[in-house]
């Protein structure tokens, strides 16, 4: 074989082992793989390994990031219901879910992200416009609808996202929820009149409850201090008329001793230190100092 032929051979073995090289390609575990044939889309890998085309020298590949992205919504300014301005901002995880229409729709991460931030931007401003001031933020927990909003918001942008740029979300949240500048002093000043308003109902429900404590504690009192009171005269009772029993059994065992005492006793009470007091000889008393009691005269 002439050195002319042997080259060309060589030349020829060396594109054809060229050609196939490049017929192969990787498509990466992060990554979705749109493959186009004069701007015509052909095939769309999304699982990871090597893959080999034959027309590969007349194709390109587009790689799309298959990972689970964060996107952060910049905080701005919307109107809830009853008029009142509040600025709320959040963050969003996305992944994309239809590489071809994600390719022909946005085209980039950087495409998506600007469509996804005006979707959730619009989502978030019908949610919070659709409710009162009140139920995004209360004192009252039984009030606050937060959640629901959020929910709302999530579920009304992952349908629209999906189905316009073949994009899922995976979840939203509001990271910031405050008030303009602006409007925060009159917003403290409702606040701080909300709890002085419930602070002054606890102390007013306190003090009734006391007072029915107080009522309740005089009413056992004077209970307890009736039923003292009606033992005590009883028992008093009883031992007056026990008394008044053995006074009377005294009495009738010994009757003169007992009007020999009756009779100092009298004398006693009539007779005092300065007092001279004459006696007659056949006087009873005389009789009882002389013989004593039981003796007659």
């Amino acid at each position: 074989m002439s050195p002319v032929k042997r080259w060309v051979f060589s030349g020829i073995g060396i594109l054809i082992l060229l050609y196939l090289v490049s017929a192969f390609y990787v498509v990466d575990v992060t990554e979705y793989a749109v493959v186009t044939r004069f701007g015509n889309p052909v095939a769309i890998h999304t699982d990871p390994g090597i893959r080999f085309d034959p027309w590969r020298l007349f194709e390109s590949i587009t790689r799309i990031d298959a990972r689970l992205l964060v996107l952060d919504v910049s905080p701005s300014e919307y109107l809830t219901e009853d008029k009142k301005n509040v600025v709320a901002g959040g963050y969003a995880l996305w992944q994309v879910d239809d590489p071809l229409k994600f390719l022909q729709r946005v085209y980039s991460r950087a495409g998506a992200e600007s469509r996804i931030k005006d979707v959730l931007s619009s989502e978030i401003g019908a949610a919070l416009g659709s409710v009162p001031f009140s139920s995004l933020v209360s004192v009252d927990t039984a009030r606050v609808r937060l959640d629901e909003v959020v929910k709302s918001i999530f579920d009304a942008s992952s349908e629209r996202i999906l189905r316009d740029y073949g994009v899922r979300l995976e979840d939203f949240h509001l990271k910031r929820l405050a008030f303009p500048s602006q409007n925060k002093e009159s917003v403290f000043q409702r606040m701080r009149a909300e709890r002085q308003r419930i602070a002054k109902r606890y102390r007013s429900e306190g003090e009734e409850e006391a007072t029915k404590v107080r009522a309740e504690a005089d009413r056992e009192s004077s209970e307890i201090l009736a039923k003292a009171h009606r033992e005590a005269e009883e028992i008093r009772g009883e031992g007056e008329a026990e008394a008044a029993r053995i006074y009377g059994d005294a009495v009738r065992k010994d009757p003169d001793f007992y009007r020999f005492l009756r009779t100092l006793e009298s004398y006693e009470k009539i007779v005092d230190g300065n007092m001279t007091l004459v006696i007659p000889s056949d006087s009873e008393l005389m009789e009882l100092l002389m013989n004593g009691p039981g003796k007659g005269r």
